[in-house]
């Protein structure tokens, strides 16, 4: 029976990720840093801002320092929600209002800051809808390690078995499978090539709800 679900929260509950990725760019293009959308979407998306920069420092040889990017950029993506550039996946709100009316707990599981998450929460009018929030400030295990969605089942007091965890990128698909936990897929340029889902949807008017009555049964 599924008695939660997990949220991953970029390109998920919002459609945030083509900022995410615009703030990284506009932060390191003057150290010559230029990634492909595609190579994005496959290799960082879900995986976290230090762990992004990091691997992005090495590879372009950047000796600034990585806190201190880390907190520029992190300053550049919250500038962009601030100025209205942020939107809600279609559907979410009325979804996460009819499970939490079935009694089913909600998180949001995400690497992102956990300033970045309350500031679109907030802007977006989402705020009460989710019983749990882990951000990327709370644990330094990152996705695709199935340790943040173990986590998030460990403070709802739920059995992996009980979650019903619903992402975009293969990072978090690894991490949800890793955990033993179901899946649902929103389709998002990070979602191409997933797969071991239980359903792929392209927003929340058309999630399947009777896998909710089907545990019931």
């Amino acid at each position: 029976m599924i008695r939660a679900v997990l949220f991953d929260f970029d390109g998920v509950v919002v459609q945030s990720e083509r900022l995410h990725m615009d703030s990284f760019l506009e932060l390191l293009s003057p150290f010559g840093v230029n990634v492909s959308e595609e190579r994005w979407y496959r290799e960082f998306a879900g995986t976290g801002s230090r762990s992004i920069i990091e691997r992005l420092a090495k590879e372009y040889n950047i000796k600034t320092d990585i806190g201190e990017l880390v907190e520029k950029r992190k300053n550049l993506y919250e500038a962009k929600i601030r100025k209205g550039e942020l939107r809600e996946t279609p559907g979410v709100k009325a979804f996460l209002e009819t499970i939490r009316k079935k009694g089913i707990k909600t998180a949001i599981v995400s690497g992102s800051h956990s300033s970045n998450v309350a500031l679109a929460i907030s802007t977006l009018g989402l705020d009460g809808l989710f019983d749990l929030i882990v951000s990327g400030d709370d644990i330094d295990i990152r996705k695709p390690d199935p340790g943040p969605f173990l986590h998030a089942a460990k403070k709802l007091d739920m059995k992996p078995s009980e979650c019903l965890v619903i992402e975009d990128s293969y990072a978090g698909c690894e991490s949800a499978r890793r955990a033993g936990m179901r899946l649902v897929v929103v389709r998002s340029p990070a979602s191409k090539g997933l797969y071991g889902f239980d359903a792929i949807i392209d927003d929340f008017s058309e999630f399947p709800l009777e896998m909710f009555e089907h545990d019931k049964a």
